[in-house]
């Protein structure tokens, strides 16, 4: 964080034709754990599931630090990151950067008061009812939760001059992914803290059903998206979806992203035990974010000018973006980030209860 700061952007792999890299592709990833989380925790409240109760406030903290986390990603990609209270102190809401940066702050908000009201509702007696305003305001929440996520994709879609973003089906993605990744998330930590054989089977079996069903569905939107593509040489997108399957990373797509999904299901489906679960939830949080860079690096990867790249030879001017060891340790510094900051807002939450109950 040092060097960053110190050198700015001298450092980095990206330049001017490849502008967005790993830093943009960990933003869109946190900001979707937060919604997934989001989505998939307060579902298991509203429909009672046992475990996610007690666990709401824990599960709120986990969302904020997802999505904080994804807000210092996307500001330590700025070139002038300290102007980054214009997008609020002169907004253009014709723009999706505006809409989506006003999205999370309200996001935001709605989890500060879904705590506040969780506070309410400590008796047994108080679990089913749905009276007072901590449901409604869960439900405006998930409206928020589903709606950035699927904004983030239509930020890319609605890119005429990048072909390969120009696709309806990005919103979906992006969605998908992002209650596959959030959903993996909640899983995780529930086997951390769970050891009520009741709570682990009705709660997992939920959280694994939204998992499967994410993974599935991604799959499919994947399919239908670079199969068109690829299987139609003279179309716009050929070379983008051409590089994302057999281009100089096609690790990232066969290896990273499927490999982590068949040894993902294979522990969730065939070897299914409490460890086997958490390693499987693991794998998808932490792949998954090569389902971002597929999107995001191979978008703008294409000349959409024929021979702009040799025109001009300079380091910045080049169509081939490798992630920079700077950029790997301040990867890694948010990701720590996100788990610290959820780490010891759980643990405040837990001193706090005791307290409360001690008094």
């Amino acid at each position: 964080m040092i060097f960053k700061f110190a050198t700015g952007e001298r450092l980095v792999g990206y330049g001017s034709y490849v502008p967005w890299g790993l830093w943009v592709a960990l933003y869109f990833h946190f900001v979707g754990i937060a919604g997934g989380v989001f989505v998939t925790g307060v579902g298991g409240y509203i429909m009672n599931f046992p475990g996610f109760r007690e666990n709401i406030r824990n599960i709120m903290v986990i969302s904020a630090a997802s999505l904080v986390a994804g807000m210092l990603s996307i500001w330590l990609d700025l070139g002038q990151a300290f102007r980054f209270q214009n997008v609020f102190l002169s907004p253009n809401f014709g723009s999706m950067m505006t809409f989506n940066a006003w999205s999370y702050m309200f996001f935001l908000a709605t989890m500060a008061v879904v705590f506040y009201l969780s506070l309410k509702k400590e008796k047994a007696t108080d679990f089913n009812d749905k009276s007072g305003w901590l449901v409604p305001f869960m439900y405006f929440g998930l409206l928020l939760a589903i709606a950035f996520p699927s904004q983030s994709g239509s930020f890319f879609g609605v890119v005429d001059a990048k072909p390969f973003w120009n696709s309806g089906l990005l919103p979906v993605m992006f969605l998908t992914s992002a209650i596959t990744s959030g959903t993996a998330v909640l899983l995780f930590y529930f086997t951390l803290i769970f050891k009520n054989r009741f709570i682990v089977y009705v709660s997992y079996q939920y959280l694994i059903k939204v998992l499967i069903g994410g993974i599935l569905i991604y799959l499919a939107s994947e399919f239908a998206e670079y199969s068109i593509s690829y299987w139609s040489p003279n179309s716009h997108t050929f070379e983008a979806a051409k590089m994302v399957i057999e281009g100089p990373f096609w690790w990232v797509f066969w290896l990273v992203h499927l490999g982590g999904v068949v040894v993902s299901l294979y522990l969730l489906l065939v070897t299914r035990t409490m460890p086997a679960y958490g390693v499987a939830s693991f794998i998808i949080a932490v792949t998954f974010v090569s389902a971002r860079l597929n999107v995001l690096i191979p978008g703008q990867s294409i000349a959409q000018l024929k021979g702009l790249q040799e025109a001009f030879w300079q380091e910045r001017l080049s169509f081939v973006y490798i992630a920079t060891p700077l950029e790997y340790f301040v990867a890694f510094f948010i990701a720590s980030f996100a788990i610290g900051l959820a780490y010891f807002g759980i643990k405040f939450i837990s001193k706090f209860e005791i307290s409360k109950i001690e008094s």
